[in-house]
């Protein structure tokens, strides 16, 4: 995989980019909402997981039936039915489009593959009322391409190294490392019920940075367990041999 180093905080323009992440967020969440009405059991309660697909650059649910899937692809943020993960006709390319735009969208989806509709929610077990929604505000993936090139490239990067130093592969949806929807955080759990994960910014620190916690930590307040590390102080090369060693260190 070749994929830029990590950038130093202030590269790129931090505003920009907490406004480009406040985007993909908002669009993530409709795949959260299709995982829910759809996807597996687990989905049905609170913690709902999509998959990293590091091949197709994009973020996806579980199976939705049929052998259908819903993909997020980055950094263009096209929206796309997978049909025995083969793309389906009538990507939705969200430049321009509303959060409305995108749920008439996904309801006349539904409704050409014969879906039942009336099974769709958009109620989620979080807040996102910060997030995008309805007709007031459009997604425009153009004015923040570099902001998401770079986002893409650190959820790329992160997912390589979390599969390096916890033994699970990257490279496929169902790879073993998650997206969690409420917080953009990815993850891969071992055995030992811990996990390694990567948030590309957050209250904590002004950059992106990976932690180690025991599963069942993100919900407690504050995750006062979590031990982090920075990823700017991963070197270019070897990285993965440093994560291993503070998610065995903390073990």
């Amino acid at each position: 995989m070749t994929i830029r180093e990590w950038p130093t905080p202030g590269t790129p323009d931090m505003q920009k980019f907490g406004q480009a992440r406040r985007q993909l967020h908002s669009l993530v969440q409709w795949l959260a909402r299709m995982e829910r009405s759809y996807g597996s059991a687990e989905s049905a309660g609170s913690g709902i997981t999509l998959r990293w697909s590091d091949t197709r650059k994009a973020i996806i649910t579980s199976q939705l039936g049929q052998g259908l899937r819903l993909e997020l692809r980055l950094p263009e943020m096209v929206l796309q039915f997978l049909e025995d993960d083969e793309a389906a006709n009538h990507p939705l390319h969200t430049e321009e489009h509303s959060p409305a735009h995108v749920e008439a969208w996904l309801l006349i989806e539904l409704l050409h593959r014969g879906i039942e509709r009336k099974q769709f929610s958009k109620s989620l077990p979080y807040d996102v009322s910060g997030l995008m929604s309805g007709d007031s505000e459009e997604f425009s993936p153009e004015a923040y391409q570099q902001e998401l090139e770079a986002l893409t490239d650190w959820l790329a990067r992160a997912a390589e190294e979390i599969g390096l130093a916890t033994g699970k592969p990257a490279g496929e949806q169902d790879g073993g490392i998650v997206l969690r929807p409420e917080d953009l955080s990815l993850e891969a759990a071992s055995d030992s019920n811990r996990i390694l994960g990567f948030k590309a910014s957050g209250a904590k620190l002004g950059e992106p940075f990976f932690y180690v916690r025991t599963a069942g930590d993100g919900d407690q307040p504050g995750r006062q367990n979590e031990v982090i590390l920075p990823a700017s102080q991963l070197p270019s090369s070897g990285g993965s041999d440093r994560l291993r060693t503070l998610f065995q260190a903390t073990q």
